[in-house]
């Protein structure tokens, strides 16, 4: 079998159709993105096709996807197809081929911007959990939410900068006034180590999610600058309503002319944010900086979104 440098085999597999994907695209779970080509189906025979489709990378693992069709196209379901994206951390300008063995079953190769070929599974890393936000909306964007977190650390209330500074003072305070006997010093310190966790406590009890008169679980969120390409959610309500993996949700507007989008919920171990198709939404509902938004979770996956427009003078960034 002959090799071509970085693109692996071409012999054994040129007579089988192919066709590939580069996954730079803003939304990967945009219907283009899921699209199978136009020519690829056209030279694809009956009775190989099926509405069923198994990608199987080259390490092993394999994904299954439905496969629809409307007047237009033929293309992949968003559950088995958003599936494979995330599993492979694809959306860093990879290129992909799909080659087609047989009864709807592909091989994929997966190549680097650099032409390196991708032989083992890639995770995303650690410590950029914003990755997927920054591949949407640009390294702006990831700048805006660096900032927003060191001024507004946390969304839901908690105001952490203020308790490290408490906590800072306290230290610096006990330093001067130390006590001249021992056993004191540390029953006080115990007894201050105590307060703390009690007050936490007694604050988590009073933190409770707020509901409408429904006892449907919702949240309030200001349009700032930066939410308009993404929306952090707030800590509280993720951690009691929101799956600890990344799902996709439908938001419906609450007007009289309806319409809904679909958001990726991207969750990640620092925070959780509703990412792809997010703008999208922002840019057709429209929201403007400043509007009040109600998010109200009338389903597992399904938000109503009710908002309140901010007056002109009103300015958030």
């Amino acid at each position: 079998m002959d090799w071509n440098g970085g693109f692996g085999p071409i012999k054994g597999e040129r007579k089988n159709l192919s066709f590939f994907k580069i996954f730079q695209s803003a939304d990967l779970s945009s219907e283009s993105m899921r699209a199978l080509p136009y020519k690829f189906m056209e030279n694809l025979s009956d009775n190989d096709f099926s509405y069923k489709m198994v990608i199987r990378a080259q390490w092993g693992s394999s994904w299954e996807v439905d496969i629809s069709k409307n007047p237009r196209l033929y293309y992949m379901e968003k559950s088995g197809w958003n599936q494979f994206v995330s599993d492979n951390a694809l959306g860093e300008n990879e290129f992909v081929t799909f080659t087609h063995t047989g009864l709807m079953h592909f091989n994929v190769n997966m190549y680097k911007p650099s032409g390196k070929e991708i032989v083992t599974p890639q995770k995303p890393p650690p410590t950029t959990p914003f990755s997927e936000v920054k591949r949407e909306e640009g390294e702006g964007s990831y700048k805006d939410v660096k900032k927003e977190e060191e001024t507004c650390e946390s969304v839901d209330g908690v105001e952490i900068e203020a308790t490290k500074k408490k906590a800072e003072a306290s230290k610096t305070s006990s330093k001067k006034k130390k006590s001249k006997k021992v056993v004191r010093e540390v029953g006080e310190s115990t007894r201050g180590r105590k307060k703390k966790a009690e007050k936490l406590k007694t604050f988590k009890k009073k933190k409770k999610i707020k509901k409408g008169k429904k006892g449907v679980p919702e949240f309030e969120i200001t349009i700032r600058k930066s939410y308009l390409k993404f929306l952090l959610l707030p800590r509280v309500f993720e951690e009691e309503h929101i799956p600890s993996e990344s799902t996709e949700y439908t938001i419906h507007r609450h007007s009289k002319k309806k319409s809904s989008w679909n958001v990726l919920c991207l969750v990640r171990e620092n925070r959780t944010v509703f990412s792809s198709g997010w703008s999208r939404l922002a840019r057709e509902f429209p929201l403007k900086v400043g509007d009040r938004c109600t998010f109200k979770l009338i389903k597992p996956t399904e938000f109503i979104l009710i908002t309140k427009k901010a007056r002109k003078e009103i300015s958030v960034v």
